[in-house]
């Protein structure tokens, strides 16, 4: 724990850097979506991600307190998924109304200094782009590595998938993570990310799973006879909003409509459970991802950009 005093037009500000507690949830919540209303996300998701974070992941989730108030929060961790030694991820959210103040730069520090102590050298961050946000991560050294656009689309007017002979959908519920994560692998090494998702063990993926937000009846699976998964599409849901996960093919069936047939699936099963609005983003070098979502009728709403600077 740690405090910062400055000032900011002509009155002093503290700020008290804390760990997060479940007392804290409600609060860090709130203002998350604030900054980002395509986050869908939930308590109970903060407390599962918490409460399964592994030991080697090194990880701390902070917030900064003001009068009572959470007016900052953030985390920090190595990042398990990749082969690259030392490499991390960061991220911070300052609230809308105590921007420009210096509580930013104070809780970043906070947060570098965690990753220099646990070894990290490359730390990544993710975030909604805003013009003001972007130049204050510039000026600390960060630059773009990944950028692409953020699409939203109603699910509710989504057609039915389609399929060649002997294939068939399956909501993710009957299936388990076991019998997703080879499929979900394969697809990973090709996705456009700073560094290589080579290194992604059965029980992170088993973390994601079971995310209170995963929602096993929306996602779909395309399987053949066998029930071998080929292709799939993950769905988070949190009321009648849904965030689109990752969706993948594996490499010997792609360019037969798979993955549009899983994605089709998804999106009518998230409308039938009530959801009216889902977001994704894609990184601009995902090409062919890109143009799934174009026919399916997404449509631009922002922006999400991946920074990176060494340590």
């Amino acid at each position: 724990m740690s405090s910062w005093y400055g000032t900011s037009y002509g009155r002093a500000v503290s700020l008290e850097i804390r760990p997060q507690t479940e007392n804290d949830d409600e609060q860090a919540l709130e203002l998350l979506r604030a900054a980002d209303d395509a986050r869908v996300l939930s308590v109970d998701t903060i407390r599962h991600w918490r409460a399964s974070r592994p030991a080697a992941a090194r990880s701390i989730e902070l917030v900064g307190v003001d009068g009572g108030r959470i007016v900052v929060v953030g985390g920090a961790s190595l990042n398990l998924w990749t082969s690259t030694e030392h490499a991390a991820w960061a991220f911070l959210t300052v609230a809308a109304d105590r921007r420009r103040e210096g509580i930013g730069a104070a809780f970043a520090d906070a947060l570098l200094a965690h990753l220099h102590e646990i070894g990290a050298r490359r730390v990544t961050t993710f975030m909604r782009q805003t013009d003001d946000g972007e130049r204050w991560a510039t000026a600390r050294g960060y630059t773009r590595a990944i950028s692409g656009p953020l699409i939203a689309l109603d699910p509710r007017d989504v057609p039915e998938p389609e399929l060649p002979e002997g294939l068939r959908c399956v909501p993710l519920a009957r299936l388990t993570a076991r019998d997703l994560y080879e499929p979900m692998c394969e697809a990973a090494l090709d996705e456009p990310t700073p560094e290589p998702n080579d290194r992604i063990s059965l029980e992170e993926f088993e973390r994601e799973w079971n995310d209170p937000l995963h929602d096993l009846e929306s996602g779909t699976a395309v399987v053949d006879g066998d029930g071998k998964v080929l292709a799939f599409a993950f769905m988070k849901r949190a009321g009648d909003r849904a965030s689109h996960g990752f969706t993948g093919c594996v490499r010997a069936q792609r360019g037969r409509g798979l993955a549009t047939a899983a994605k089709r699936a998804a999106l009518r099963a998230a409308a039938a459970r009530g959801v009216t609005r889902v977001t994704t983003s894609n990184a601009e070098e995902n090409a062919a991802m890109r143009a799934i979502n174009r026919r399916l009728g997404f449509e631009p709403i922002g922006e999400h950009v991946i920074l990176a600077r060494e340590l």
